[in-house]
């Protein structure tokens, strides 16, 4: 045997490799050079180093041997004396590894080294095993002795300590690189979303839009759409990241490009020939929610589309409520599917309400879902204190979620109808030269009410025939001529509209007896009560000593 390296000489390399290990910064380069310079340490034969690697927690080994340079040689997770000191976290020092069952002999007979004594370590950093390092067959003397070991422990506190760092480095450059792509993600996303809003005809738009902590594909977008059209609504990327964001530029791009032939079309139309082009252009397995609304503030009609996300809601006088409309898949999926559409009287309602379901999803720190009371309770609040509702919504959103991360994008988009309503009263004296005036009023109420040309038609032509009658019977004894009195009033299901007049006024059962089939009774009332009566959904009649009242009723939606 060769006499022993001396104790300076060890302490010298082990200084010489500390200094080399604190200004490391490659795995594969430190590595080599612990290996070289630990024999030096070590006065070993062979030292090895055994990482973990896959996502079984196999160690591969990396030594000074030549034949385990050149090859890939694993010991699979809980074999030989290795994978036992990685598991407790014991070093093993054995004078005798080949009589040691513990002892993985296949490493052996690949290296081709005849092992004696062997000297295992734990590389330890915190609270888990970073790997273990092994010296083979020391220089000069049978076996690693106590103090070699507190020396290699030593040595291997080091190294664990440079393992930690080096892995606190890529995964704080991984983490860069993952804020780089969000950032760039982000990027696309904004540039895609409207940076102006769009408004006519008295309709404007405002949004609640509140990214996740990862990038999501919500957006929203409008666009005028020509004639007094606005093309609006939200959509819902599914997925994260950029592969999301960039899905969102593509349909944002191909809405845009394709709101012309919305304004020549029915919405749902309209939805179907999206849906193809996406999906002619979309991965498999990715699809894109979308709501939207085409409204036509000339007609005041509004065209709406759901597919996939939650319906959108409406605020009428019982508070908000969900559109009863069809439900369509998500677009991208499959390209034979034919979007159904609802088609509404803008009138309907003053406020409309389209949301992802980001804003329902969010969960807080107690488990408990925005959508199961908070977001019901949070409309109703908007409504008590006559605060807009998007600023309501956020507000208790971002309360409920008190610092908890969201789990998606949560978008919401409000449309509101600030168009001056007609006067809702208009007094006249009732004699046929002063109709027109009522039915002028009427129209304007018809048109503003957002019924379709037909429908004005027939409401206009039923008030007419009864404002006659009263001209006709109630005054027949002032020569047809009398006050009279016309009000309106559009709530968020119907068109109610009031005459008042001094003169001999009939009841519901008069009115019954003159629209009774020639089958059941001599006729006694002319065609104009039948329009009434079919034209209406309600009439209704009240006499009292002074006046007399007529109500009817006109659904819409």
């Amino acid at each position: 045997m060769s006499a022993p390296l001396p104790a300076q000489s060890r302490q010298s390399a082990l200084i010489d490799v500390a200094r080399r290990l604190g200004s490391a910064r490659d795995l594969d380069e430190l590595i080599d050079h612990i290996l070289m310079r630990s024999r030096e340490v070590m006065d070993c034969e062979v030292c090895s180093i055994l990482l973990p690697d896959g996502p079984h927690d196999d160690l591969l080994i990396r030594s000074t041997l030549d034949p385990i340079r050149r090859n890939v040689v694993r010991v699979p997770k809980g074999k030989g004396i290795a994978g036992e000191v990685f598991i407790t976290r014991v070093p093993v020092n054995t004078a005798d590894a080949r009589s040691d069952t513990r002892h993985f002999k296949p490493a052996s007979d690949k290296s081709g080294l005849v092992t004696r004594a062997m000297l295992t370590i734990p590389l330890l950093g915190e609270e888990r095993c970073l790997g273990v390092m092994q010296a083979i067959n020391p220089n000069s003397r049978e076996s690693f002795s106590a103090e070699d070991q507190d020396l290699f422990e030593t040595f291997g506190s080091l190294i664990a300590v440079t393992l930690m760092r080096l892995e606190a480095q890529k995964k704080a450059i991984i983490e860069a690189e993952v804020r780089q792509q969000m950032t760039l993600a982000r990027e696309i996303q904004a540039s895609f979303l409207p940076s102006r809003p769009v408004s006519a005809g008295g309709v404007s738009v405002s949004t609640f839009y509140e990214p996740a902590s990862e990038v999501g594909g919500d957006f929203y977008f409008w666009h005028d759409a020509g004639d007094g059209k606005i093309l609006l609504g939200i959509g819902d990327v599914c997925g994260k990241g950029l592969p999301a964001a960039l899905d969102m530029a593509r349909c944002t791009t191909l809405i845009a490009s394709m709101t012309h032939q919305c304004a020549e079309s029915a919405l749902g139309c309209w939805m179907t020939t999206l849906n193809k082009r996406l999906c002619s252009v979309m991965r498999a397995g990715r699809f894109i929610a979308i709501n939207a609304m085409l409204i036509d503030t000339v007609s005041r009609r509004a065209r709406v589309c759901s597919a996939g996300l939650p319906l959108p809601k409406i605020l009428g006088a019982d508070g908000w409520r969900d559109l009863d409309m069809p439900r369509n898949p998500p677009l991208g999926i499959a390209d034979h599917v034919e979007y159904k559409e609802k088609l509404l009287p803008l009138g309907l309602a003053r406020e409309w309400l389209i949301y992802s379901d980001g804003i329902l999803e969010l969960t807080n720190a107690r488990q408990e879902c925005f959508e199961d009371a908070a977001f019901a309770a949070s409309l109703t609040r908007s409504i008590h204190e006559g605060a807009p509702v998007l600023q309501t919504l956020a507000a208790d959103w971002r309360a409920f979620a008190n610092g908890a991360s969201y789990q998606d994008d949560a978008t919401a988009l409000v449309v509101m109808d600030s168009t001056p309503p007609p006067p809702s009263r208009l007094a006249f004296t009732c004699r046929a030269e002063m109709l027109k005036q009522a039915r002028d009023f009427i129209e304007a109420w018809c048109v503003f009410a957002g019924l379709d040309d037909k429908a004005s038609g027939l409401v206009v032509l039923g008030c007419d025939e009864l404002l006659g009658n009263v001209c006709k019977f109630a005054y027949c004894d002032l020569d047809g001529s009398g006050p009279a009195e016309c009000e309106v009033v559009l709530d968020a299901d119907a068109l109610r509209i009031c005459i008042h007049h001094c003169g001999k006024g009939i009841t519901n059962e008069d009115f019954e007896r003159l629209t009774l089939p020639p089958s059941q009774g001599e006729r006694i009332g002319g065609l104009g009560n039948h329009v009434i009566r079919e034209v209406f959904d309600r009439v209704d009649f009240h006499v009292d000593e002074s006046s007399s009242v007529i109500e009817l009723v006109k659904l819409i939606g």
